[in-house]
Order: C-alpha cells, then structure tokens, then sequence
C-alpha cells in the first residue's frame, strides 16, 4: 500500500513508569480499546507517496430496455477530471475511470434515456410549408419539425414557370435554401413520408424571382 503521509501503530507495547523498560506484555492497537493510539501525520518517516489523477473519460451508449416498437436514446456518462487517483500513473487512473464507465454506463441510460416511438405512422399529418423572400436569388423554405412520432422524412416538391413537380429534397431537414432566376415562377410543395406511409401535399408556396 502506497504512504499517506501518516505513521499507524500496529501493536501496544506496556512499559515501567519508573524506569521506561518494557513488560514484554503487548496487544493489537485496535479502536474498540480505550489504550488506542490513532494514526499520527509524519511525513519525514512516512513520505507520501506521489499521486496521479485521472483526465475526463466519457462512454456513450444507447438505452436498451425500450418496449417493442421504441428505440432508445444515446446517453453519455462522464468521468471528470480527478475523479479517480492511482499510485501508480495517469494511465492507471484513467483505466480505472475507463472500469467504472463500463461497469455504469448502461445503467445509467437506461435510467435517464428516452424511448423514442419507431412504429411507421400509416396516417401522417399533413405539414405546413412557410418561406421567407425578400427579393434576390435567395429564398428560404422551411417547416415545422417532429409533426409525427416515429421515423419520417420530409419530401419537398418543386414547380418550375408552371411545369410538373419534381423532387427536390428527402430529407429529416426542416428547411431548404434554394437560389431563384430572375423573372422565374417557383412553385412547392412539401409532405411527409413515415416508412412508405406519405401525407397529402402541404399548401403551396409560390414566389418569383425578383432582383430588381
């Protein structure tokens, strides 16, 4: 065991007043005998002995004891710095750090994660598409986020002077720049896609590029 800087007393020793010469009687220095001696700081004959601390370790994993149909959320643990000490060196209290996050780390999420619904919604809510133009060939297209529980993307459609929808985005983005021509008729639409689950269209969007 590494010094502490203090000096313990394993056995009494009974001496003579008279002369200070021993009995020969001794006994364990125990803290249940009204004799005890406590441990005294000396740390000319006792030198403590030099100690490493840990740097910050972290794991992160998913929470596992979701019901059939829910995923788990990611959760991170953290060991902070100085957290755990060694005798030995900073790599040793690091490992240590490294022991506890694996020992702790799942009970640990799955006592603070989220289950998250995973079940495709056959029926999704129909999104509302909004914009923000001010004139130039920068136009904003955005929407709002997490209508529906469970995995879902976002299908955005785009009409050219008049012209059939195209794709122009799948994604789990809420929003989407798009650069305008001057003169030029844009037209869009969006709805959401749960699985192979897809909404009706949201309204249309409508704006000309404007650079005057």
């Amino acid at each position: 065991m590494a010094n502490t800087g203090y000096k313990s007393f394993t056995l009494l020793e009974k001496y003579y007043k008279d002369d200070g010469s021993s009995t020969g009687d001794t006994k364990p220095n125990v803290v249940t005998d009204p004799d005890y001696i406590a441990p005294v700081l000396d740390t000319i004959n006792c030198a403590p002995s030099a100690r490493y601390y840990n740097t910050q370790q972290t794991k992160t994993v998913t929470k596992n004891n979701c019901s059939a149909g829910q995923a788990g959320t990611e959760v991170t643990l953290t060991a902070y710095t100085n957290q755990f000490v060694s005798d030995i060196s900073v790599t040793d209290a690091n490992n240590q750090a490294i022991a506890w996050l694996a020992e702790n780390a799942q009970v640990y999420a799955n006592n603070l994660g989220t289950c998250v619904d995973t079940t495709p919604n056959p029926n999704p809510t129909v999104p509302t598409l909004n914009y923000a133009y001010y004139g130039g060939e920068n136009m904003t297209l955005q929407w709002p986020n997490f209508i529906d529980a469970g995995p879902i993307t976002y299908e955005l459609y785009r009409s050219v002077d008049g012209g059939g929808y195209t794709l122009l985005q799948r994604s789990t983005d809420t929003f989407y720049y798009d650069k305008l021509s001057n003169g030029v008729i844009y037209s869009y639409q969006i709805r959401i896609n749960s699985n192979g689950y897809t909404s009706n269209y949201s309204n249309t969007v409508t704006v000309t590029g404007n650079f005057t």
